[in-house]
């Protein structure tokens, strides 16, 4: 699950035809090659390469995008063949996964509209028989062409919004029997495991040799590799200062053991456009990072306010700088996005960050929080705080009501334990809730970590079969929802139970009628 930030956009969003869909299609003049798994193809004329998004599961190989429309090859692999094969047939150990299957991920496919598809045939491509697949949507098409081959299926998805013409139809078609077989190469194995700085960057440069004008920078400190196609040389400076700057307040705050090495990898995308097409996030996200690629994505907003974009640096990487501290351990909302904003008010001079209560247009939580008080919109803490993801993110009364509250609440605990907070309103226990909350949770988890490492170790060992090491590195995903409740529960009572709520609410609500400013 992302966490992401949001901030308000007033903007229409078309959801029909674009028009220039009707216009004529040409197919790329030169090929593009994925040796990692033997084929080449033309793509259509001016659709842009798009980075593969590695927190989508794996099966993206290729990726073009032009507006609202795109061009994905997947590779669904297998094991191996079971026998020796020829060339353009699937003879695997383990059934592949199937393409109908894969395609409900899109709004309005369903069971029936995939067994009812608009064209069914079979085209041979270079010695391959290939299968072609057309999809008639609510305001789309899906055009598929799907290759079998010995390690993997290969799916050429062509997803064009709006009505299709002829030509649209001819240029998909020519772009799809374009597809041929090359030598295939295995890809470079690099061991990311460890997060080094070496390791990471290395990894970073081949990701962005694979797609023209990306590149990688790492920072003087090795805590950071940004991966980045923006070519501001001031705003990818500032990015840079702004990042280190953060990282030393996260350290100064949750201070890491002397083992912490994790680098982080920053993904900083050119323009909005770009952002969405690598990332597919909604049009009011700012930024995000991702746990299961482990990377900060964001975009240089330099169309409405970049401040707003170094806010999100902020932001994003404490959920990133978290993530690795809390031994890639899940919080509560209240707890992971009111810190995230907290850090998102930091104001820059020099080498040095000061925290402060106002965050850049279309972020701020401070008005937000005294019009929630003032109209008594705001949830009451005892439900507030307790909140799953999806309750926390849709208790409204408004998108960022949720940031809001929580921010509020960060604010006033962190400055109170600084001294910053009137007496009036600031009880000494409550400098030991988020101490407490970090250390049962972080503990917890370790806890499970733990008994779930020695339980794969012993199935293991009762087979007679050894374990490779990414087998037992465990992280939140690996936990079964309960545990991850009863570690949240006794988070909670840690902290939270340890003071008189009730009470806490009055000084908190006090708080921002009088003093926080």
């Amino acid at each position: 699950m992302r966490a992401s930030l949001r901030i308000v956009l007033l903007a229409i969003f078309v959801l029909v035809a674009i028009p220039s869909t009707g216009l004529a299609q040409k197919v790329a003049r030169k090929p593009v090659a994925c040796p990692e798994h033997g084929f080449q193809f033309k793509p259509l004329d001016k659709f842009d390469a798009v980075p593969i998004d590695s927190g989508r599961g794996g099966t993206e190989a290729l990726k073009f995008a032009q507006d609202r429309r795109e061009l994905t090859a997947h590779a669904f692999e297998s094991e191996g063949p079971s026998e020796e094969v020829e060339e353009g047939s699937t003879v695997a150990k383990k059934r592949r996964r199937s393409i109908v299957g894969y395609l409900k991920r899109y709004k309005g496919f369903t069971d029936k509209v995939g067994k009812n598809p608009q064209v069914d045939e079979m085209v041979e491509v270079d010695g391959v028989d290939a299968k072609h697949l057309r999809f008639e949507l609510d305001g789309y098409m899906l055009d598929v062409w799907s290759f079998p081959l010995k390690h993997a299926d290969i799916h050429l998805i062509y997803l064009i919004p709006g009505e299709v013409n002829r030509k649209w139809e001819k240029a998909i078609r020519q772009s799809a029997e374009s597809f041929e077989l090359i030598e295939r190469v295995e890809a470079e194995e690099i061991d990311t495991t460890t997060r080094s700085f070496e390791s990471q960057f290395a990894w970073a440069e081949a990701e962005a040799a694979k797609v023209e004008g990306w590149r990688a920078i790492g920072t003087p400190s090795k805590r950071f590799v940004v991966l980045t196609n923006a070519t501001k040389k001031a705003f990818i400076k500032e990015v840079l200062k702004r990042l280190e700057v953060s990282r030393d307040i996260y350290e100064q705050d949750f201070p890491p053991s002397a083992e912490f090495k994790a680098v982080s990898v920053i993904r900083i995308c050119k323009d909005r456009e770009e952002f969405q097409r690598f990332s597919g996030a909604p049009p009011g996200a700012a930024g995000y990072f991702s746990p299961q690629s482990v990377e900060l994505v964001l975009y240089d907003n330099v169309e409405t306010d970049r401040n707003s974009t170094y806010a999100v640096v902020s932001h994003e990487a404490f959920h990133q700088y978290c993530h690795f501290l809390f031994g890639q351990s899940e919080a509560h909302r209240w707890f992971d996005e009111g810190h995230g904003d907290y850090y998102g008010g930091m104001r820059v001079a020099g080498s040095r960050g000061k925290i402060t209560p106002k965050m850049p247009a279309g972020l701020d939580r401070l008005s937000v929080i005294r019009d929630m008080v003032r109209e008594e919109s705001y949830k009451p803490l005892s439900e507030h705080l307790y909140y799953n993801h999806r309750q926390w993110q849709s208790q409204g009364p408004s998108n960022v009501s949720c940031y809001a509250q929580s921010w509020s609440v960060i604010y006033m605990l962190r400055q109170g334990a600084l001294r910053k907070v009137s007496r009036k309103v600031w009880k000494d226990e409550y400098a030991d809730i988020i101490p407490n909350y970090v250390s049962t949770l972080n503990q917890g988890f370790q806890d499970a970590y733990k008994e779930i490492r020695e339980k794969r170790i012993e199935q293991a060992k009762k087979r007679d079969r050894e374990l490779d090491p990414s087998d037992l590195k465990i992280n939140r995903f690996d936990l079964d929802p309960r545990q991850k409740q009863k570690i949240w529960d006794a988070a909670m009572e840690a902290s939270w139970g340890q003071v008189d709520l009730d009470e806490f609410e009055k000084d908190w609500v006090l708080y921002i009628q009088k003093y926080l400013k």
